[in-house]
């Protein structure tokens, strides 16, 4: 039990320093150095070998290490959290190769303990989940055997054949205890945001998403893998593809987009707790998505096009000038909120009137700017391209189509922007990214009179079947337009053409998935878990009962109607066939074959007896015994019947008549002869039998 223990002591610390290094916050030397002492020890006492240091030379090396511990505070790590990390790491090492005793796996345990609580506060990774399980099964293993240990050294039994059973046992005592846990954790209210929602998570620096893009950044941030949001649609009609509207940009100086009114005004939240944006117009599709967002170099949130409401545990809500939503004073976790949005149906151009209404002049000064020395190429090519159209809809949708038609998507830039990079792009390179051809096909519709202004957001993002969730990375970041139409307001284009590359859906996606899923449940019901969360926890578990009930009830109506009309169906035709007479012949008939069926060995007798009146067979027991009871039924008529213990010689010759004695003797004669005689009944003995029956009815 003992080396159990130790093994399992192992094992707890394995787990703690396992949590620690995979934060990312301790350095490789440590890693390597612990691994291998920890390596070492672990092996050493899986063969019984004795310690390396004795409990002094620990407590001297110990005592040592404080002055490399100051060092390393002030000039190796410049940390007092790493150095505090790495005495913790060291004084592990030093009490697993001395001589222990009960106080000194004490501390063990004490250090290891240290060890997990500094990894929860340095990661809010789904990883420290599977890391906490370990080391949880590995605490409770390590403390039952050590008290069983301890029983062992006072008592002198054995208990070596209850590692098996001790190590299942540790492991459902773990299981029981987070389940618990997490039920308790569920169901108790929450009182504020909780310590994980303090982790310094560093942020995503998007410069897409600043109050100025420069041309080419997005190319920069699209090679980025990161995960910026999960999202999940709680109401509408499924789209194939939508596009996280985040900021608008409204000037254009060549080469860099940016905002001229930088203004915010402050939304107030309705008593549902619901900030309104604007009223729903039923113009479109309402979808509503569930948005958990990580932390972003900018405090604008997303959601589809028009955004109408917004909802969640939040400070307050900001808009701008140009539809941007914003977090009012962002806090150090992830945003997790609601959109309530109406996404406009794009109408066909035949649908739009070709006279359109004039352009507000505020609108007109704001979103018809134009960079000084702009190429005048740009204004012929906007003349050329939209000459043949009629309506500001038209001329937008055929600059869209030339655009993708004439033009390359590529994140690889192999030519030179210059002064010029609209014009580079539209008249030598033809090729690039996103923000070239929003870019491109602004100030093209600008030329030609048409406002618009650059919007910079995601595409949708991957789709997880597994936790029918969009994973929105960094390489999904996009940038298209939004054309004003004075009869619908502002309309989404996008002149980019779609990527050729498309990923395969190998094993490692898949798999991936699945680790989406839980990170997203772990982000959604862990980190971010608050009073809101909770009651709308509650509110959708109320929902799916409400919902499962509503279902039972409706399946249980629509079965009970089935029945009803499968009985009425069945009455009907069965009346209708009782009315006719084939009906009754086919009753008639099937009871006259179930009695024949019953007493089909009496009638064969009686056939066969039939057959002997006219000199046809041989006389069988049957015959001989079905004649002689008939003749005994006659006998008695009257008279008192035979008793289950007489005999019928007793019975016969205990009858008062003398003649029917005599004649039932003669035929009784046949019937013994014929029940315990070997010889067979003679055709006068049935003739015999015969003249019995006639006189007995005389």
């Amino acid at each position: 039990m003992k080396r159990y223990f130790e093994l399992s002591c192992h094992a707890l610390i394995i787990s703690a320093f396992l949590a620690l290094a995979l934060t990312g916050r301790l350095d490789a030397p440590s890693i390597l150095l612990f691994g291998i002492g920890v390596s070492i020890s672990a092996y050493r006492t899986f063969h019984g070998l004795r310690p390396l240091l004795s409990t002094r030379a620990a407590f001297l090396l110990s005592c040592g290490y404080i002055a490399f511990f100051l060092i390393d505070n002030l000039i190796l790590s410049r940390s007092f959290i790493t150095a505090t990390i790495h005495l913790v790491l060291y004084l592990e090492l030093a009490k697993l190769f001395q001589e222990k005793h009960d106080r000194d796996y004490l501390y063990l345990i004490l250090l290891s303990f240290l060890m997990i609580l500094a990894a929860s506060s340095l990661t809010i990774d789904m990883s420290f989940v599977a890391t906490l399980f370990l080391f949880l099964v590995a605490l409770v293993s390590t403390l039952m055997s050590f008290e069983m240990y301890r029983s062992e050294r006072q008592t002198a039994s054995p208990v070596s054949t209850l590692a098996m059973p001790l190590t299942g046992m540790s492991l459902w005592a773990t299981v029981w205890i987070i389940v618990t846990g997490v039920i308790l954790f569920l169901l108790i209210p929450r009182v504020g945001t909780g310590y994980f929602s303090r982790a310094t998570a560093p942020s995503l620096l998007l410069s897409g998403f600043t109050e100025s893009v420069q041309l080419g950044t997005i190319g920069q941030v699209k090679l980025n893998s990161a995960v910026v949001m999960r999202t999940r649609q709680l109401r509408g009609t499924p789209f194939g593809v939508l596009k996280w509207r985040g900021i608008a940009l409204d000037a254009f100086d060549g080469r860099n987009w940016f905002q001229t009114d930088r203004a915010h005004d402050i939304l107030r939240a309705s008593p549902d707790g619901q900030y309104w944006i604007r009223p729903v117009e039923n113009t479109g599709e309402i979808v509503r998505f569930e948005i958990l967002q990580e932390r972003l170099g900018t405090n604008a949130m997303f959601g589809p096009q028009h955004v109408r409401a917004v909802s969640g545990n939040m400070q307050g809500i900001e808009i701008d000038s140009d539809d941007g939503v914003f977090i009012r004073l962002p806090g150090a976790r992830r945003a997790q909120y609601q959109v309530l949005s109406e996404v406009p149906k794009r109408a066909p151009l035949l649908d739009v009137g070709l006279e359109d209404e004039p352009i507000p002049p505020s609108v007109a000064s704001k979103y018809l700017q134009l960079p000084n020395n702009m190429d005048p190429r740009i204004t012929e090519l906007a003349t050329e391209i939209t000459s043949r159209a009629r309506s500001i809809m038209e001329k937008a949708a055929h600059v869209e189509a030339y655009l993708k038609r004439n033009y390359r998507y590529s994140l690889v830039l192999n030519w030179t922007p210059g002064q010029q990079p609209l014009s580079t792009f539209l008249f030598e390179a033809k090729s690039g990214h996103c923000e070239y051809f929003a870019s491109s096909m602004a100030i093209v519709l600008r030329a030609a009179g048409i406002p618009t202004r650059l919007v910079n957001g995601f595409l949708m993002g991957e789709y997880n079947p597994v936790g029918d969730s969009y994973i929105v990375r960094q390489s999904d970041a996009h940038s298209w337009v939004e054309v004003y139409i004075p009869s619908r307001g502002w309309v989404e284009f996008d002149p980019t053409p779609a990527d050729s590359s498309q990923r395969d859906m190998s094993l490692a996606i898949q798999l991936g998935h699945y680790i989406d899923a839980m990170e997203l449940y772990w982000n959604t019901y862990i980190l971010v878990y608050d009073t809101t969360t909770q009651m709308q926890l509650f509110r959708s578990a109320q929902d799916q009962v409400q919902s499962i009930q509503n279902s039972v009830r409706r399946r249980t109506d629509r079965w009970a109607l089935q029945t009803q009309i499968l009985a009425d169906r069945f009455s009907l035709k069965l009346r209708n066939v009782i009315e006719t007479f084939s009906f009754w012949f086919g009753v008639v008939l099937l009871i006259a074959a179930v009695t024949a069926f019953r007493h089909r060995r009496v009638l064969k007798t009686r056939f066969h007896i039939w057959q002997l009146r006219r000199g046809r067979g041989a006389v069988n027991d049957d015959v001989v015994q079905e004649m002689f009871y008939r003749a005994a039924r006659l006998a008695e008529r009257g008279r008192s019947k035979r008793r289950p213990a007489e005999t019928w010689r007793e019975w016969i010759f205990g009858l008062p008549d003398p003649n029917r004695r005599s004649m039932l003797a003669r035929a009784l004669e046949v019937f013994e002869k014929s029940k315990y005689g070997r010889k067979p009944v003679s055709a006068s003995e049935f003739t015999l039998l015969e003249e019995t029956i006639r006189e007995l009815k005389m």
